[in-house]
């Protein structure tokens, strides 16, 4: 079994630029390797992309420190080919350039690109990696080269670099230009190889993108110490040796020379690392542990903390979470915390119609009413809720942005629940039964309720949608014989009617008390059964009618004002806990 090659990588490549200035950084030791490569030949521009010349390969051996600049200079030399065109090599999805000239310090490369001036090691090539060589930007020969071994080096490896096998003749660099028997003598001739050398030019920078020096001048032009020193070292590094550098920007010349370095092995990117983020300290640990608890809270159901909901807010998330960790948390810093993280609430907007020709004079009808109630009377706002199914709800909740929350869109039957309400406009109490259709009998068994609730008013007022069994001639005759037998017995109150126009059931103030019911204890549910939906419904009223006996408000915020209705808007949730 060969050995893989170990992850490698320099300080210069994994912290980036210095911390401590007048300091030169601790390097780890590496173990030295060698790796044995193929090289093939893929043609000149070739089209298919797994295409190789039949028949034709070189296997050498480099030692792992050496440059890309160097095994260039080994391929060429093995291939026998001058040196006197650009090339660059691909290697896992980075573009590794040569430019050749000089006098071409800054280059006009549209795609990100860095140097050769790079030790192969530093590529984290691994057994059975490829990559490609690309020589003569104009003729574009495409060579693949393949990891095929890599092995520590030992006191009995011979020297490197060597050719250690090679099949088919010599690829002739210009075929046309040499005579017949030269070129046979060029084809024939045995490959070989010399060391070579050490890498030339550590500290020159090989070129720096136009995009790259756009940087680098704002770099220099900017507030920021630190940017001028890397941009003046960057920028004036064909002008100036290291030594004069390190004095123009005082840091001593081991920094100016790893700025070089970083530059010509990652580009911009090495030089403008994210700098480490500071200790977070008690007040950060006992926030990120908020955050944590905050987030596992909203993986539960509120019902799991003793909470009457089905989904959760910031208000029911702060109870919970002082419930479990015995530490009180704000909402605001419920609403902080959820935020960060990405979650929200979103609430849909109404449109608000109506067909009836009549529209404003009935409404003036209720407000009037309203506004000149006596104190021994009530008005209601009268609707019925239904046929509610017993499934599992979808709905308005906190969930991550990414999350997806889904419903079945088929489901089994588990019953169905159909109730009538009855909201005060004084008092914001609620009464209400469940039945089994809507219909002029639940209308007739609501209002016996309301009668013998409040026994001892002079007048009660309903006020509700033109639904068929609201203005049903049964229901009429009822109510005619109830208030002739109020009126003859001289106790209880009488009933009148104060109809909605036509078609503006959203007119009605217990929609929004309904809004925040399914709100609460519908949307986002899963119940098992017709008992324990009403359960929940029941409970939620009780603990609203004891809030409002204890808390004391007429419904709503705006019923009272002219303008009440052309703003649905206003009715939130029924005013019932902001929670």
């Amino acid at each position: 079994m060969l050995p893989r090659l170990p992850n490698m990588g320099t300080d210069a490549q994994s912290n980036g630029p210095i911390h401590v200035e007048g300091k030169s950084r601790k390097r780890k030791w590496r173990t030295p390797q060698i790796l044995k490569l193929r090289i093939q030949y893929r043609g000149q521009c070739p089209r298919d992309p797994e295409f190789l010349h039949p028949n034709w390969y070189r296997n050498f051996e480099i030692a792992d420190k050496t440059t890309l600049e160097q095994l260039a200079a080994i391929i060429l030399e093995i291939l026998g080919w001058s040196e006197d065109h650009l090339y660059e090599f691909k290697i896992k999805n980075c573009c590794y350039v040569n430019f050749g000239n000089d006098d071409d310090y800054i280059v006009d490369a549209k795609e990100p690109c860095v140097s050769c001036a790079i030790p192969i090691h530093l590529t984290d090539l691994t057994r059975g990696d490829s990559f490609e060589f690309i020589f003569d930007f104009g003729e574009l020969h495409t060579f693949r080269l393949t990891v095929i071994a890599i092995y520590s080096i030992t006191w009995k490896c011979p020297s490197t670099p060597r050719v250690l096998s090679y099949r088919g003749k010599n690829i002739l660099q210009y075929p046309g230009v040499l005579s017949r028997h030269a070129a046979s003598a060029a084809r024939s001739r045995l490959p070989t190889v010399d060391s070579p050398g050490r890498p030339k030019d550590r500290w020159r920078i090989r070129f720096v993108r136009q995009e790259d020096e756009s940087q680098l001048v704002k770099w220099r032009e900017a507030n920021d110490k630190r940017l001028w020193q890397k941009a003046v070292t960057i920028l004036d590094n064909r002008s100036l040796i290291p030594e004069e550098i390190a004095k123009k920007v005082e840091l001593p010349v081991d920094a100016i020379r790893e700025w070089i370095t970083i530059y010509n092995h990652q580009g911009l990117a090495g030089l403008n690392r994210p700098r480490k983020k500071r200790s977070p300290g008690k007040k950060g640990v006992a926030l990120e542990r908020k955050r944590v608890r905050v987030l596992g809270l909203i993986h539960s159901r509120p019902q799991a903390y003793g909470i009457n909901r089905a989904s959760w807010n910031h208000a029911s998330l702060a109870t919970a979470y002082k419930q479990c960790y015995e530490e009180t948390i704000s909402k605001a810093t419920v609403g902080r915390i959820l935020q960060k993280a990405g979650y929200k609430i979103k609430k849909a907007r109404r449109v608000l119609s109506s067909p009836d020709p009549e529209y404003r004079e009935k409404v003036d009808l209720v407000l009037t009413t309203l506004r000149n109630l006596q104190p021994n009377e009530l008005f209601f706002f009268i609707d019925e809720l239904g046929p509610l199914r017993v499934k599992k709800y979808g709905g308005r909740g906190i969930v991550h942005e990414r999350d997806v929350h889904t419903v079945p869109q088929e489901q089994p039957g588990k019953g169905s629940v159909i109730m009538s309400g009855a909201l005060s406009a004084t008092t914001n109490q609620v009464s209400w039964l469940y039945s089994g259709a809507k219909d002029t009998q639940a209308m007739i068994d609501l209002v016996e309720i309301l009668f013998n609730q409040y026994p001892f008013t002079s007048r009660i007022y309903l006020t509700w949608d033109a639904a068929s069994w609201h203005k049903s001639g049964l229901l009429v005759e009822w109510l005619d014989a109830l208030n002739v037998e109020t009126t003859s017995a001289g106790f209880g109150p009488t009933i009148h009617l104060v109809p909605l126009p036509t078609s503006s059931q959203f007119l009605d103030v217990i929609e929004a008390v309904f809004s925040g019911m399914k709100k609460a204890v519908i949307h986002h549910s899963d119940y098992q059964s017709e008992d324990e939906m009403k359960t929940a419904i029941s409970r939620h009223f009780v603990e609203r009618n004891d809030y409002f006996r204890d808390n004391p408000k007429r419904a709503g915020k705006k019923i009272w004002e002219i303008d009440f209705f052309q703003d649905m808007e206003n009715l939130n949730s029924g005013n019932y806990r902001e929670w």
